[in-house]
């Protein structure tokens, strides 16, 4: 199929594209990487009448630690953040979970922004956002606005995203010291979405760790655990009552089977991270 018939705008600054959102709202979207959008343009899941081009924006195209977090722009490419060679020191867990998003070929075009926005609760750089503890900055004709990243995902594919908003930038805690990371994944095929996917943070006796594919948001719980054996115990639990989604993808036993499974492998990366290396 081919899309519906659109108008394109290509936007010179930010100011431009918040008159054009605000002008257009419902019947606009935000065009970046393209990765998402087009194929849905394609099938014609959605309909919009304005396409606003924003990759002329070299604001957006910047990401730096400020404050104790790394701020990315909305026109920054997934493969720029993952080259990056701080990456590692400034945010471990981004660094673990990059190989596992989608194929080169995605990351050089699909933007960090432009993946929170579609906000897929199987998507990797959600998952990251929420179990960090992120958040999002948005702008507005009127208004400027930072939501924490657990007031942000609404549900599947839903946001606290309004339609004369823009994402302009999203912000993760940059790592500090004693306090290590981990991340395990499981798909059908390499670049799949996630079937279950778990990111694991501790810091002393204290765990956060976040579930991505079992529900229609990213599950984040904390806990204390002074062992890796109370840490698996915490993960069996969670597996055991956390309400798991069931679908042609896998059945909710498959789910709550890799909860615990990779749960443990990531809680083990967390447990054994050293603040000079990643092992």
């Amino acid at each position: 199929m081919k899309p519906a018939p659109f108008q394109m705008h290509f936007a010179q600054s930010q100011d431009e594209v918040l008159k054009l959102l605000d002008l257009h709202g419902e019947d606009a979207r935000i065009l970046a990487g393209g990765q998402t959008l087009v194929p849905v343009l394609a099938m014609r899941v959605a309909n919009p009448k304005h396409l606003i081009d924003i990759n002329q924006i070299e604001e957006f195209k910047r990401y730096h630690v400020i404050n104790g977090a790394l701020h990315v722009g909305a026109g920054v490419r997934q493969s720029e953040l993952e080259d990056w060679g701080d990456l590692s020191e400034v945010q471990p867990l981004l660094k673990m979970m990059f190989p596992w998003i989608a194929h080169t070929p995605i990351r050089n075009r699909g933007t960090i922004c432009g993946s929170i926005a579609h906000a897929d609760p199987s998507a990797e750089l959600v998952l990251a956002l929420a179990t960090l503890g992120g958040s999002v900055h948005l702008a507005s004709k009127q208004r400027k606005r930072t939501v924490k990243a657990n007031d942000f995902f609404l549900g599947a594919l839903q946001t606290n995203r309004h339609s004369d908003e823009l994402i302009t930038s999203v912000q993760f805690p940059i790592k500090t010291n004693r306090v290590g990371y981990g991340f395990s994944e499981f798909g059908y095929r390499h670049g799949d979405f996630a079937v279950v996917a778990v990111a694991s943070i501790k810091e002393g006796s204290h765990w956060t760790v976040g579930f991505g594919g079992i529900d229609d948001t990213v599950k984040v719980h904390r806990f204390s655990a002074d062992s890796l054996d109370d840490a698996c115990q915490a993960i069996d639990q969670l597996a055991s009552t956390l309400e798991v989604r069931e679908d042609p993808t896998a059945t909710s036993g498959l789910r709550r089977h890799l909860m615990r499974t990779l749960g443990r492998s990531s809680c083990q990366q967390a447990f054994e991270f050293r603040n000079d290396v990643m092992v």
